[in-house]
Order: C-alpha cells, then sequence, then structure tokens
C-alpha cells in the first residue's frame, strides 16, 4: 500500500483583500452598529471641511474616533484634551491605515449634563464675541403700531401674549409668524421666522418665544442660529421664553427680556394709565394759570398801596389790561390743550370702537357658535342636522344645517 499526503492550497491575498474583509466582518456584525464607549479625550483636532478626530484612551487601551461634518455640526459641545466623555457610533476600519476606529455620531460628557454643558460653552464663546453687550441692545418702541411674534399658533404662548396686549394697548396690531418651538428644525423654523420678519417694514418690536417645559423642551432657543438671528434682527428683540427661573441665551442676546410670555405684553403701555396721565395733564394746565392769575392780582393789591393817588388809576387800569390780556391768552391755551386732549380721547375711542366686536356686527357680520360655545369658522365643524346659534347686533336666533353650499365639503 502507498500512502499519500495531501498537501494544502496555498491562497495567497492582498493587503487590501485581508483589509477590506475585516472591514466587513466588523461592519457587518450587529453588535457594532451602535456602541457607547468611554474614554479619555487625546489628539482632538478638527478639520477645514468641518469633520472631528481625536483618540479615546484608557489606560493602556486606546481607540481612533472620527465624525464627519453632518454628525458634527449636530455636537451640543466639542470635547477637549483631557475630558471624560462617552461616544456614540459604529465600529468600522479604516482601510487606508488597517486600524479600526468608531465613526461617531454623538459625544457626552461624563459628570455633566450635555445639555448644560453645551449652553455654558456657548454663552460663554457668544460673550466673548461681544453679542450680549449692552452696546448693541436696541431700545423698545413706546407705542408699537404693529408687534410681530414668532411662536407657534397651537401654542398657550400666543393666547397669553395676544390676551394681554387686547388688555393693555388694543390699538397695536398683532402678527404672527408661526414657527415649531420644540424638536428637530424647531432652531431653523425660529431663525427663519425671525429673519422673515425682518423683510416687512412694518414691524415695530418682535416677540420670540414659547411657554415653559424642561430645558430638552427649550433647547432650540439655546441654539447659535437662533442667537444669531436674534443679534443680527434689525427689529428690536423681546425674548419670552418659558417660565420666570429659565434662562436661555435667546434672553441673553435679545434686546430685552419678558420673565413669560404674558408678560411680554408689558412691553406696550396700559391704555388706563394713558388715560389717567391726560387727566392729569389737564389738572396740572388749569392749576397752572389759576396760580399766575393769583400772583397777578397780589401784585397789583401791593402796588395799590405803594402808588401816589395820582398814578394809581393809570397804574391800575395798565395792570387791569395785563391782567385781561394774560386771563385770554390762558384761558385761549387751556382751552386749546382742553381740546387737543379731547380730539386723541376721541380718537381712541374711535380707534377702540372699531376694534369691538359689537361694531364688526354692527356692519352686517354674525357670529356662529355650536350649541356648547365653540365658533364657527370652518364648515367642517358641522355635520347636517346640527343646531346652531347666530348671534346679530342686536339679538340672536338658532337655526339647523339643512345644506353645505361650498362643493368641497363631504356632506
Amino acid at each position: 500500500m502507498q500512502l499519500e499526503f495531501s498537501t494544502p492550497t496555498k491562497v495567497i491575498r492582498s493587503v487590501s483583500e485581508i483589509t477590506h474583509l475585516l472591514k466587513r466582518l466588523i461592519e457587518q456584525q450587529p453588535d457594532f452598529q451602535n456602541v457607547w464607549i468611554q474614554g479619555e479625550v487625546s489628539n482632538f483636532s478638527k478639520s477645514g471641511a468641518g469633520h472631528i478626530y481625536f483618540t479615546l484612551k484608557e489606560d493602556n487601551h486606546q481607540i481612533s474616533v472620527a465624525i464627519f461634518r453632518s454628525n458634527a455640526a449636530l455636537l451640543k459641545f466639542l470635547p477637549k484634551d483631557g475630558e471624560e466623555v462617552i461616544v456614540q457610533g459604529q465600529l468600522s476600519l479604516y482601510a487606508a491605515r488597517g486600524q479600526y476606529q468608531i465613526v461617531g455620531r454623538n459625544v457626552e460628557p461624563v459628570g455633566i449634563g450635555a445639555l448644560q454643558r453645551a449652553f455654558e460653552e456657548l454663552k460663554q464663546r457668544l460673550a466673548d464675541e461681544g453679542l450680549f453687550d449692552d452696546i448693541y441692545k436696541k431700545q423698545l418702541p413706546r407705542y408699537p403700531r404693529k408687534i410681530g411674534v414668532v411662536t407657534s399658533e397651537t401654542g398657550a404662548a400666543i393666547q397669553d401674549i395676544l390676551r394681554q396686549l387686547r388688555e393693555r394697548y388694543p390699538l397695536a396690531k398683532v402678527i404672527l409668524h408661526p414657527t415649531l418651538v420644540q424638536g428637530d428644525g424647531a432652531a431653523q423654523g425660529i431663525a427663519f421666522a425671525i429673519q422673515a420678519m425682518n423683510q416687512r417694514e412694518d414691524i415695530d418690536v418682535l416677540i420670540v418665544g414659547r411657554g415653559g417645559g424642561s430645558i430638552e423642551d427649550l433647547w432650540a432657543f439655546n441654539e447659535e442660529r437662533v442667537a444669531r438671528a436674534i443679534f443680527n434682527s434689525r427689529i428690536p428683540v423681546v425674548s419670552a421664553v418659558g417660565h420666570e427661573t429659565d434662562f436661555t441665551i435667546a434672553d441673553f442676546v435679545a434686546d430685552s427680556r419678558a420673565s413669560t410670555p404674558t408678560h411680554a405684553g408689558h412691553i406696550v403701555p396700559d391704555q388706563d394709565e394713558l388715560f389717567a396721565q391726560l387727566d392729569g395733564f389737564d389738572a396740572r394746565l388749569r392749576t397752572t394759570i389759576q396760580h399766575q392769575l393769583n400772583d397777578l392780582a397780589t401784585r397789583i393789591q401791593e402796588l395799590e398801596t405803594r402808588l401816589a393817588p395820582e398814578q394809581r388809576k393809570s397804574k391800575i387800569y395798565q395792570l387791569y389790561q395785563t391782567v385781561d390780556t394774560l386771563d385770554t391768552a390762558g384761558r385761549n391755551a387751556a382751552r386749546r390743550s382742553l381740546t387737543d386732549s379731547e380730539n386723541r380721547l376721541h380718537a381712541l375711542a374711535q380707534r377702540l370702537n372699531a376694534l369691538s366686536p359689537l361694531a364688526t356686527l354692527k356692519r352686517g357680520y354674525s357670529i356662529s357658535r355650536k350649541t356648547d360655545g365653540e365658533v364657527l369658522t370652518d364648515s367642517e365643524q358641522v355635520s347636517l342636522g346640527d343646531r346652531i346659534e347666530v348671534q346679530l347686533a342686536h339679538g340672536h336666533f338658532a337655526c339647523c344645517v339643512e345644506e353645505f353650499l361650498d362643493e368641497d365639503h363631504q356632506k
């Protein structure tokens, strides 16, 4: 019997073949698709294209980290050498060097909240650039005619702002630019709305804000793009974000901060205070004129006792004539002042009346409501057979929906 020995087939592979084979094995392993790795940052660098590179070290072990521009732009803070961080990403292999690395998507600091750290970093950087300096703060108009508001059209903030403005200064008109104020795309939407408002020529002041929430909910107002949009605004900006204890980057860069959206309504004067001021001006003017007349009368009496009998008559006649002239001038001035005040009050009353819902009804309009009181603004709110109430300028009545005249309505 003759024995035969099998010789293994020699397969020679190139470096690139082995590298790509390992790369596929690593990147196809499910456990390596989304990993979180903690370590100390060293050799941090950022390329001109916006990519970030650094090494993550632990004792005598290390792994390279690459965060490409699309993800780097979304980081809430930039790590520094010596800091302990957690990197989220995918394990991969850098073929050019034949070494494995983490392609990062997010970085969080260890020992301090990522959002708070990002807030402090951006606040310091913008402060160093001078964006918070008082010399750049624009003065708010005392009597704004049109007020722009950048917030959500469905949130409580817009209702609070509108209620305050109606109560304090109904002469002002409000222009709303609705936008997201929370979540993905919110910061971009807020910045765009501010820029869009600045394209108008009729906005006197701009309120930017939202109601309260967590730091995550308010984060859009801590984004750099929002801060720079506020700083570059030609229109004075009032930041009205969250509750009184909430502070955002928008608060620091804005021309004025309102502690809440409700308090933002105090940027306008109170109409009751304005009417009281007019009454005070009128009273002071009358008092001043009366004092002048009393002083002249006293002077006449003093001169009568000092003049010789033959001079008294001439001097007294001259003083009487002076008193009459001053009295006439004073009365004319008072009459003109009162007329001007009455005209201003009349104009204000007319403008207030024009904004009244009753004035609208008197022009032939009506208000339709469902039986539960909901105001009807769209035919989609009711169905055939529903009972509705209609209010006129004088009286109201009930009716039943029998037909929709809008062809697009689904019967």
